[in-house]
């Protein structure tokens, strides 16, 4: 994790029994927010990514499927064109 980006100061109000428990874990309240923001960028989007993978259209689905078959014959076409040369 790289850590020479510009920090920002803010002000956020939080469970007092949250807050005591995470003290008791840390002595830096600042590192435990700013971990726990980004685990929650990263659960919100996987959210996203799982929201769009479960509502596409039939139509995309067979589209999607067309196209990897179409691309996985013409990457084994292509190999097997490339001219190899065989281990002596």
């Amino acid at each position: 994790m790289i850590n020479n980006s510009q920090k920002q100061r803010i002000s956020i109000t939080v469970d007092s029994q949250l807050l005591e428990e995470v003290d008791q874990m840390t002595k830096n309240r600042s590192a435990a927010v700013e971990e726990g923001l980004r685990l929650w960028r990263k659960q919100q989007i996987e959210e996203q990514l799982r929201n769009f993978y479960q509502n596409r259209s039939q139509a995309d689905i067979e589209f999607e499927k067309e196209w990897v078959e179409e691309t996985q014959e013409q990457a084994i076409a292509a190999w097997e064109e490339f001219p190899w040369e065989e281990s002596k």
